[in-house]
């Protein structure tokens, strides 16, 4: 146990400016990563979760293997810090947690717990240039669709770029209504989903790849609304309240279309082990 906590206490000293940088990102106005903070905490109650199985796996057996996967990470994230790229250091920390089990604690073990761990890297935030790029394409898509969408309905809109031209007013996508961040929540959402329901790797993958498509269309759906609200009683009445309120919707459509998957897949949540 004292090898253990000196080996924590090392690994926390040396990602603490990671932590800061990280908690700066969560934090920022505007963040597409404001459930950061919730990650580690659902990922450690998996492993909860999952005690009464992991005490029968013990005693523990190390694995050397875990050294140099332990080495890597660390080498990723000292390389990271000296080149200034923050990623880098962000993506080195579930490296090197899944060395150190796997050297402290073995194979078998590391096995049991290797998705809760996968899960920390819903905490890492994408590189700005990365997020801007992909924001760009997500908001010009949003608005394709919910422009063609309006017209087959007899509203006449014109696109351009990412602003939707009505006959009386115009609204403009903008990068916060471009998806992403609900995309990426519903994407760590989705992930939880595919732990806790029983079923094939096969049926897991489908429901956690569905956000994808769900997130999409379900970011549509709220353009869709706000253009019908502009269209109906004014840009005024659609930027207040229902602008916000639309925001919530999307997260509860999301909701409806998992659980139609769940369905449509005939999967059921487990109980606890």
């Amino acid at each position: 146990m004292h090898k253990i906590a000196l080996i924590l206490i090392l690994l926390i000293t040396t990602y603490v400016p990671v932590f800061i940088s990280m908690a700066q990102r969560f934090t920022a106005a505007d963040s597409y990563y404001s459930h950061g903070f919730l990650v580690p905490l659902v990922s450690i109650y998996f492993i909860w979760q999952k005690r009464k199985k992991l005490r029968t796996l013990l005693p523990v057996s190390s694995s050397k293997f875990g050294l140099i996967l332990l080495a890597a990470g660390l080498l990723l994230h000292f390389v990271s810090t000296a080149l200034k790229i923050n990623f880098g250091s962000y993506a080195s920390l579930p490296i090197v947690l899944g060395g150190l089990v796997l050297y402290l604690f073995g194979k078998k073990i590391t096995r049991e717990i290797l998705s809760p761990l996968a899960f920390l890297i819903f905490m890492i935030p994408l590189p700005t240039v990365t997020i801007i790029t992909i924001t760009f394409k997500m908001k010009i898509l949003t608005a394709r669709i919910a422009s063609g969408i309006v017209n087959m309905i007899g509203i006449p809109a014109i696109r351009d770029g990412s602003t939707i031209y009505l006959p009386n007013d115009f609204l403009i996508v903008g990068d916060p209504c471009s998806g992403l961040r609900s995309l990426i929540s519903l994407l760590a959402l989705g992930a939880i989903f595919a732990q806790i329901i029983a079923g094939s790797r096969v049926k897991k993958s489908i429901l956690f790849l569905s956000t994808i498509p769900i997130a999409i269309i379900s970011n549509a759906a709220r353009i869709i609304l706000l253009l019908l609200v502009t269209y109906i009683y004014g840009k005024k009445a659609a930027m207040g309240f229902f602008h916000d309120f639309s925001g919530m919707l999307v997260f509860a459509f999301a909701f409806i279309g998992l659980t139609i998957v769940m369905s449509f897949l005939k999967c059921r949540i487990t109980k606890p082990a």
